[in-house]
């Protein structure tokens, strides 16, 4: 029969923190680095989901880890989630959902504010396919040039440098060949 002390030891070895030390994406495991300089072998991470919906998320290396070991067994671990540090502190101290990703890419809902919230870094970009079309409703303001490679439609009018497309006027109409005007 085990002593007390060693009951103690080995439920405190259930759940322990460490630091990851390397990450392995072809397998989705890392080691992890614990309290009393162990490091592990390559353990898996938990996944939000991983059944019909998926979500890949690897943590990095320095990332501050929770290590499950099913009957203290740290060579069955799971990694658990991660830990905000003083190297890693959380990204927000508010009601803000963020993704904040390494190369400054934040990704956030503020339900306050009813506002989502895409920022990326100088020089990315966003792919959407959606064969089956896109819907905005509401207004929509874009700085900057628009390209189409298909019929622009409007079933309102359209204004470009204050003229309307559909109510403007011509000056200077003749008949025959001539050119009239510019629209007023």
């Amino acid at each position: 029969m085990a002593e007390p002390y060693d009951y103690q030891r080995l439920i405190g070895d259930i759940a322990r923190e460490g630091s990851v030390v390397s990450v392995d994406l072809e397998t989705a495991t890392a080691r992890i680095q614990l309290a009393d300089d162990l490091v592990t072998g390559d353990l898996p991470w938990l996944s939000p989901r991983m059944g019909d919906t998926r979500v890949w998320s690897p943590p990095s290396v320095g990332e501050q880890v929770l290590v499950i070991a099913p009957e203290s067994d740290i060579a069955r671990g799971i990694i658990m989630g991660s830990l905000s540090s003083s190297a890693r502190p959380q990204p927000a101290r508010d009601k803000k959902t963020l993704l904040d990703f390494a190369d400054r890419a934040l990704i956030g809902y503020d339900p306050t504010a009813h506002a989502l919230t895409a920022y990326l870094p100088a020089g990315a970009t966003i792919v959407l396919v959606a064969d089956g079309g896109l819907n905005i409703t509401g207004d929509l303001t874009i700085e900057g040039e628009i390209r189409s490679t298909g019929k622009i439609v409007s079933a309102a009018d359209v204004v470009g440098a204050g003229k309307s497309l559909k109510d403007h006027v011509h000056v200077a109409v003749q008949s025959g060949q001539g050119l009239s005007g510019k629209p007023q």
